[in-house]
């Protein structure tokens, strides 16, 4: 494992109500992620955002964690398998088509639940995956405080949300807290704290921490921004890039209760946490910090270590094992001390079982067992054939596979521990024979011949005729060094030939394997190896044909408990075939290190492990471009259903009154109103439209205030502008513009004609959505986007005059953007151009 993949350092305390709170809308929004085939496509992060650990005071620094977000490591994510395998396979949309299933459920099947609104829980989440938050806890030990912050969470949707949440929680007939003024800020009060925006940031903070924050935020006092252990787990090299990182500080937590230290446990320093991007693989690690010389239940921690040149013999070819490394004789010994020390009063109970060791199999433990054995341990599934036998459930074959497991430990003295094997294998037998009084020929393990010293049991008499004896024959041999247990002989015996086979025979790092060789850390006692390249695809793409079963059983267990049948639905259409997954998925690898500042735990896959602890709290994370690609798809298409309308109302005023629309202006000609309130009456806003005094300008006493009640077909849902009354959706005001101020254009004005003349766009810059203001147009000026543009990735939607819309390109020649605003240029355009 190089330097930088790992979190290094030089060397439970109370919760806010509202940081516990936090933590559970957290993992409700992480079970939910999927639940909505749209999300924000946010754009492209243009610099590396600043670290959110600023909002946390550096002094007395208990807890930090902080996700960076993907937008700030979009180029890195990009190169990852999971990226690949959620956007350019029907995965992604197979998962958020699952996870809005079990939203649904979960829902119906909690009343409180019912509350929560789906569109509600994917905003937050797509804010919080897209953008990043941190959260903090500082201070007295014994009564810390705390702050929340999301960053770039100043859009309406989202604050409206937060206030919605705050009012929630206050009593019915509670009046709405004021905002209290601290160091130029507005604190909204919420409980025992409050919440604010700083720049575009959201910020929670307890009543104790609010003014340490401000203090950390005006520079008046330290940030954790600078802390030494943030500071190394946030620094990239050799391709690793940390996406989220965090630590605990153990020694600024309340004092350990003497108990603990007298265990050894005040020698834990911290716990830190580092997950991230290297190269095409997510990669976590997680630390804890206890620096050497470590004692008590620490000492624990040291144990015989190897590497990747190092590994126990395992036959070569195999796609996945685990390997342990102990010293079962010194690590025994360890823990008879501490019990002697901390619990002397259970010291029977390990006597106990020694005695009944040595009385039952005839072996003393220490001696005979656990100094014969270790330090490495390993454990493999080996290929088998199934049998060729039928079977009474086609699913039993799935059992078979399992003949191939074979359990290996290493042996510090062969001949010792073979003398006595023969002693250990007849108490198993007299064990079994007593558990097996009705069968007519019980199972024994028979000494056959073969390499060292070996023992079979045949099963072949048990069940259906010939049913187990055709897969499992359960095998104890004893060769090359090696006590191996394996499910079936034919096992045993290639394990065997591993142990005696040079290199060519032994498991070593080839092909996808290599990068995963070159990622181990120096000096694990534990290495799982998983290759998920056939099981998974194969799997994924059987799940038409496997969900009905499985919603049988679900159906069978939730009517048993009283509750509704519940079915899962898979939409073939979003299943990916095995081979297009499987093309992009790699083998993953898990290691536990030792070293001298503690221990680490080091994942390297390509798709979050469910059954990983370190990894399953992000994995919806991970799916996030799949869903923003496609919620902005759905955004776009809301945006241009948006300047359809207008196209519509256009037309519609056009055929009313002989003219396309205009601002209304004065009898002196001046603008006073947008041609955006000309339409209202065309645009089912008649009401509105009386509501204005059209012989004032947009912005009087009487007309401003109408601001606020702007129509949601001036708004693109794509455009997070903080100011609601503003609009994008803008016409070209110049000489030959279809919106020329002081002309009426009517539809023969257009000779440029009216699929190649634009109405309205989208404008990178908006403005009040009354006020008489469009895009200056300057047609001797050199060829540009004249202010168009928008939040979309790529380019802008446009109005044709002819009431289509069409995606511009923000790559189309400019040349050609310049004629597409005339009316009346008389340019030649290309159809293909645009």
């Amino acid at each position: 494992m190089n330097r930088s993949c790992r979190a290094s350092s030089n060397r439970s305390a109370r919760r806010p109500s509202w940081l516990a709170a936090g933590s559970a809308l957290c993992l409700m929004l992480i079970g939910s992620r999927f639940t909505s085939a749209q999300a924000v496509a946010p754009a492209a992060t243009e610099k590396a955002a600043s670290s959110l650990a600023r909002y946390v005071p550096g002094e007395k620094v208990i807890a930090l964690f902080e996700f960076g977000g993907i937008d700030a490591h979009r180029e890195a994510w990009k190169k990852t398998a999971a990226q690949k395998a959620l956007n350019d396979t029907p995965l992604g949309a197979l998962l958020r088509d699952l996870a809005g299933q079990g939203f649904d459920l979960a829902q119906k099947a909690n009343p409180g639940f019912k509350k929560v609104a789906k569109a509600d829980v994917v905003l937050l989440f797509d804010q919080i995956t897209a953008k990043g938050f941190a959260a903090g806890l500082f201070g007295d030990p014994d009564k810390p405080s705390g702050v929340f912050v999301l960053r770039d969470a100043d859009r309406p949707e989202v604050v409206r949300l937060v206030e919605a949440a705050v009012a929630a929680g206050r009593a019915k007939d509670a009046p709405r807290p004021e905002p209290i003024q601290k160091s130029g800020r507005s604190i909204h009060p919420n409980g025992d704290g409050g919440w604010w925006i700083e720049g575009h940031d959201l910020v929670f903070a307890d009543k104790g921490g609010v003014d340490a924050v401000l203090a950390a935020l005006d520079g008046k006092g330290a940030n954790a921004e600078s802390h030494p252990r943030r500071v190394a787990l946030a620094k990239p090299g050799d391709g690793y890039e940390p996406v989220a990182l965090g630590f605990f500080d153990i020694t600024a937590a309340p004092a350990l209760p003497p108990k603990a230290v007298k265990l050894g446990l005040d020698g834990a320093k911290a716990v830190e946490f580092q997950w991230g991007f290297q190269a095409e693989a997510l990669t976590t690690v997680l630390r804890l910090v206890a620096p050497s010389p470590r004692r008590g239940a620490l000492k624990l921690i040291d144990q015989p270590t190897f590497d990747v040149g190092s590994l126990p013999p395992i036959p070569a070819g195999l796609t996945g094992f685990n390997l342990f490394s102990i010293d079962p004789l010194k690590t025994y010994d360890q823990v008879v001390a501490l019990v002697k020390e901390n619990a002397p009063e259970n010291i029977k109970e390990f006597e106990t079982f020694e005695a009944r060791v040595r009385d039952r199999i005839g072996l003393d433990l220490r001696g005979d067992v656990l100094k014969l054995l270790g330090p490495q341990l390993a454990i493999y599934l080996l290929p088998v054939e199934l049998p060729q036998v039928n079977l009474p459930d086609p699913r039993i074959a799935t059992f078979f596979a399992y003949g191939g497991l074979v359990v290996s430990a290493r042996t510090t003295d062969e001949a010792a521990l073979g003398a006595k094997l023969e002693g250990v294998v007849k108490i198993i037998n007299q064990a079994v024979a007593e558990q097996a009084k009705g069968v007519p020929k019980p199972p024994r393990f028979v000494r056959e011949d073969g390499a060292g010293v070996e023992y079979v049991m045949d099963l072949s008499e048990i069940g259906p005729p010939g049913l187990l004896g055709a897969a499992f024959s359960p095998t104890i041999t004893l060769a090359k060094g090696q006590l191996m247990v394996a499910a079936s002989r034919d096992a045993a015996r290639k394990a065997v030939a591993a142990a005696g086979a040079g290199p060519d025979g032994r498991w070593k790092p080839t092909e996808a394997f290599i990068p995963l060789a070159e990622r181990l850390p120096r000096g694990m006692v534990m290495l799982s190896v998983s290759d998920i390249r056939e099981t998974l695809p194969a799997i994924i793409e059987s799940l038409p044909q496997l969900v009905p079963m499985l919603n049988a059983q679900i159906s069978q267990a939730s009517r048993a408990n009283g509750g509704p049948a519940v079915a899962i639905n898979i939409d073939p259409a979003k299943v990916p075939p095995a081979d297009q997954l499987r093309a992009l998925l790699f083998p993953a690898s898990f290691a536990l290190a030792v070293d001298d500042q503690g221990i680490f735990f080091v994942q390297r896959e390509s798709l979050p492990s469910v059954t990983s602890p370190a990894s399953s709290g992000v994995l919806v994370a991970l799916l996030l471009p799949a869903v923003q690609a496609a919620r902005e798809a759905a955004r776009r298409a809301q945006c241009v259903n948006n300047l359809k309308q207008i196209g519509l109302a256009f037309h519609n005023h056009d055929a009313v009154t002989g003219a396309f629309p205009g601002d209304i202006v004065d009898k002196d000609g001046k603008p006073l109103l947008s041609w955006r309130v000309a339409i209202l009456p065309f645009i089912e806003q008649q009401e509105l439209y009386n509501q204005f005094k059209l012989d004032e300008p947009w912005d009087s006493p009487h007309n401003k205030p109408l601001l606020s009640q702007i129509p949601t077909i001036y708004r693109c849902p794509s455009d997070p502008r903080p100011d609601s009354t503003l609009t994008s959706y803008l016409g070209f005001d110049g000489p030959g513009g279809f919106l020329e101020k002081g002309r009426k254009v009517q539809f023969e004005d257009v000779t440029d004609g009216a699929s190649k003349t634009f109405a309205v766009v989208e404008a990178a810059e908006g403005v009040p959505w009354t006020k008489p203001a469009d895009l200056p147009f300057d047609p001797k000026a050199p060829s540009s986007l004249f202010g168009a543009g928008s939040k979309h990735p790529g380019g802008f939607n446009a109005l044709f005059v002819d009431g289509s819309v069409r995606f511009m390109n923000r790559a189309t020649d400019a040349k050609t953007l310049k004629a597409l605003i005339t009316r009346n240029g008389g340019e030649a355009i290309d159809p293909g151009s645009y």
